[in-house]
């Protein structure tokens, strides 16, 4: 097909969509580097530490070996490792490091989501039906904002992107009657399939189980239709039910080196610190409410640390994705059955965030591992945005500029969160800074929980100063315990690949060559070329290798496991089969990116009505700053009330909130505090909030280690802390009029901080915030 004939029959309603897609990828466009203190944060290390095993000659190296304090653990064997291998693309170009290459697979997967939904809805219910449910999609508030953004969770966000191509792919497949669309449709179907998995552990299982959910309720859906019908159309006679599984397998198969080993290897590390009990890592302390799932989106505060969110679906997508609902429900919608799918997987969806679901998540013995149910807001996005788009050929025929409103709604009330507070540059990527934030305490080889650790580790070993000094140097680290070493030993160290380390010994007598190195399945020695055994140094689980006497070469290297080799082959059967599959069909008649309908000026007037509120929004509403708080001069704009309180000349209260003034034994109060740090802080102070009794006696409380979950000492102090609580009244808790106070202090020492007045007295320990009526 020549290059004009191409053009003619491109889709031009990819670059509506792609303008629909601009605001949202505004930020990451227009600000340079990405922010510290999310977790984008720790993907640029892993990014970086890929890049440094590639580079030395390890393609797929599961182990990370400047992690942990230098230690090593296996994070990329049970890690997905998809938006590390796209980032290195970029990480490799000259003048760009880590940090470009996770900036540019988060526009990447919010790319990939805009051309999928887009793809999907036209397919079954028309190009206006696409521009609707991108824009709804898109601007979701957890797509848009929460998950990129606040959270900066990478390979969670580009799930959300690649789902919806893998949704496409697939369906592209099921209506391409006898030949299933094509080679080209099949290799997508598999490889994006492949890709699902591959993007996000957690969400990789559930958009794959939503996937072959989907691929079932089409087979019976389906068969449904070929009994109903008395004239069967070619489609129907040559169902593509079976090509649809087998792209399924043969995705789940492309992706076997990643899930089969964390799967046959899970007992191997250490994951009972994902699950929490009462604490942040526990699902229970996250389910939603009603209220919440219903809110607006605020403001954002750029004087804040960490701006304040809500954790809900967004309004626009509620009543656009309710519209479809009701089309579907009066029947007056396309592809009934189809939509059908969507909305019961939607409830579904929603139900699971509800603390009502508790059943469902103490039952599963998987769930518990997503930890958030807030986790399920973009998927349930997804649905939403689909339900909205089919909602649009339903309603009937509409004038340009009233089909424009469908598009604006989800884009105006996602204005607030457009502009997110600009970030410092990111600064050098190098792998001495990554082992400082290790020593500071931040987290431990770019988890925070202790997870993945080797399972023989009992004792997490502190860090020692002669393993990490190279990695100051972009060296590797030492692992040889040199203090251990017998008088009279020589070691000489060759580093082979950064998995692959040789030891050239000349030792007097035999000895045990202790290494700062964790012990785990794939780790081999050799002497002299022939295999050793080791030994486990307990508590630390560091690898010990017996060495007799004299002059020996002794080889460490991280190899496949079975389990590992087992995976590679399925790997590679998977692949071998799909390219045979894909070569023995017919090429495609047209590309997935092309559309032969023509451009209309419903099409014209919804690319300008986008453009136009795109330009207002980046040159005038931007600008002027009515999109944002920008709080200064120990004032919290967003506080409902104002104060000014002074604890020790070293931090300040500057406003404070109460959800109510009057509550029954059994309910909770919410409070919420700024702080702001009047100067460098060089103590973690502790924060409480009490209710007090008339008598002053303690009636409820809620402490906490960290203010604002942010340790005082690392406060900036030109930013204010959001630091919220939930005070429980006890059951029996007798009516009267209560106080609720709170203050600052050292647990370690048992002092609290000092309240002063305007002439630095002291008057109290603590402040009283408001009054409480218990009935």
């Amino acid at each position: 097909m020549r290059l004009k004939e191409r053009l003619a029959r491109f889709d031009k309603g990819f670059l509506v969509a792609l303008a629909i897609s601009l605001l949202a990828l505004w930020p990451f466009l227009s600000i340079p580097s990405l922010p510290e203190g999310t977790d984008a944060e720790l993907h640029i290390f892993r990014l970086h530490e890929l890049s440094l095993l590639v580079r030395g000659g390890e393609l797929y190296g599961r182990w990370a070996p400047d992690f942990y304090h230098g230690y090593g653990y296996p994070i990329f064997n049970y890690y997905a490792p998809l938006t590390y291998y796209l980032g290195l693309f970029v990480e490799a170009l000259p003048r760009l490091d880590a940090v470009d290459g996770v900036k540019a697979v988060f526009v990447l997967g919010m790319l990939l989501g805009t051309v999928g939904m887009y793809g999907f809805v036209r397919d079954n219910w028309g190009r206006r039906a696409g521009y609707v449910a991108t824009a709804v999609f898109l601007y979701a508030p957890y797509i848009q904002y929460i998950d990129p953004h606040a959270r900066g969770v990478l390979p969670e966000s580009f799930s959300f992107g690649v789902f919806p191509m893998a949704l496409w792919s697939l369906d592209r497949l099921r209506r391409g009657g006898g030949h299933a669309g094509g080679r080209w449709t099949w290799v997508t179907a598999v490889f994006f399939t492949a890709a699902v998995i591959l993007s996000h552990n957690l969400m990789g299982l559930l958009f794959f189980g939503l996937l072959f959910a989907w691929a079932v309720w089409q087979a019976i859906s389906g068969e449904a239709a070929k009994r109903r019908s008395d004239k069967i159309t070619p489609q129907l006679r040559n169902s593509a039910t079976p090509r649809l599984f087998a792209a399924l397998l043969l995705g789940l198969g492309l992706a076997a080196f990643f899930w089969l080993p964390v799967f046959l290897e899970r007992d191997a590390v250490n994951l009972n610190t994902l699950l929490g009990a009462g604490d942040n890592y526990d699902f229970r302390t996250h389910f939603l409410s009603w209220r919440e799932l219903l809110s607006f989106s605020k403001r954002l505060d750029w004087g804040a640390t960490q701006p304040d969110f809500v954790f809900n679906l967004g309004v626009p997508q509620w009543i656009l994705g309710g519209l479809g609902l009701v089309m579907l429900a009066l029947r007056r919608v396309k592809q009934a059955a189809h939509l059908t799918f969507f909305a019961v997987a939607a409830a579904v969806l929603l139900f699971l965030m509800f603390p009502a679901s508790t059943f469902i998540w103490e039952t599963l013995p998987f769930l518990p591992f997503f930890q958030f149910p807030w986790r399920l807001l973009g998927a349930t996005a997804v649905m939403l945005a689909i339900l909205a788009g089919a909602a649009v050929p339903a309603v009937g025929k509409l004038r340009p500029f009233t089909f424009s409103l469908f598009i604006l709604l989800p884009i105006l009330f996602a204005l607030p969160l457009t502009q997110p507070a600009p970030w410092p540059d990111f600064g050098p990527v190098f792998t001495g800074r990554m082992s400082e934030i290790e020593h500071k305490g931040r987290w431990l080889g770019t988890t925070s929980t202790a997870d993945y650790v080797p399972a023989t580790v009992d004792m997490l070993p502190r860090r020692n100063g002669n393993v990490v000094a190279p990695l100051y140097e972009d060296k590797p680290p030492d692992w040889v315990n040199w203090i251990a070493m017998p008088e009279g030993t020589a070691v000489t160290t060759e580093t082979i690949t950064p998995l692959h380390v040789r030891y050239t010994v000349d030792a007097p007598k035999k000895f045990r060559l202790r290494l700062f190195l964790f012990d785990f399945p794939g780790w081999e020695v050799q002497i002299d070329g022939e295999p050793a055994e080791t030994e486990l140094a307990r508590p630390e689980g560091f690898i010990v290798i017996p060495v007799p006497k004299g002059h020996h070469e002794v080889e460490v290297e991280f190899k496949d496991t079975p389990p590992r080799r087992l995976a590679w082959v399925i790997t590679a059967v998977s692949l071998a089969v799909t390219l045979l599959l894909g070569w023995r069909m017919k090429p495609n008649a047209s590309r997935f990116t092309f559309h032969a309908s023509r451009f209309t000026a419903h099409d014209r007037i919804t690319l300008g009505v986008v453009l136009g509120i795109t330009a207002v929004t980046l040159f005038i509403l931007q600008p002027l700053g009515w999109l944002h708080y920008d709080s200064a001069d120990f004032v919290a704009e967003a506080a409902e009330t104002a104060v000014f309180v002074n604890f020790g000349d070293q931090i300040a209260l500057i406003g404070h909130d109460i959800s109510t003034k009057q509550a029954s034994p059994g309910d909770v109060v919410n409070v919420t505090v700024y702080w702001q740090a009047e100067r460098p802080l060089d103590i973690n102070y502790q924060v409480f909030v009490h209710l007090l009794r008339a008598d002053g006696l303690l009636a409820a409380q809620s402490d906490k280690i960290n203010p604002g979950e942010f340790p005082t000492r690392q406060w900036p102090p030109d930013k204010y802390i959001r630091d919220e609580h939930y005070l429980q009244l006890p059951l029996d808790l007798p009516p009267g009029d209560y106080v609720i106070a709170t203050g600052l202090w050292v647990q370690s020492e048992g002092w609290r901080l000092p309240v002063l007045d305007e002439n630095g007295q002291q008057i109290g320990d603590n402040y009283v915030l408001s009054s409480l009526t218990v009935k």
